[in-house]
């Protein structure tokens, strides 16, 4: 029985490795690259636009 739970959970970390990042390089691909940037970015790029005191286009 031991045996069985150790495959069984084995199996749903493989798969999830396997399966999640699939999943976001299929989202990316399919959305055409347009995936809104993460919020640490979007935050870190605002920090540098305040200090180098750029205005948006």
């Amino acid at each position: 029985m031991s045996d069985l739970v150790t495959g069984v959970l084995s199996g749903v970390v493989l798969g999830t490795c396997v399966t999640y990042p699939l999943v976001l390089w299929l989202t990316r691909n399919l959305s055409g690259g347009s995936l809104p940037p993460h919020r640490r970015e979007r935050r870190a790029r605002a920090e540098l636009d305040a200090f180098f005191a750029r205005q948006e286009p």
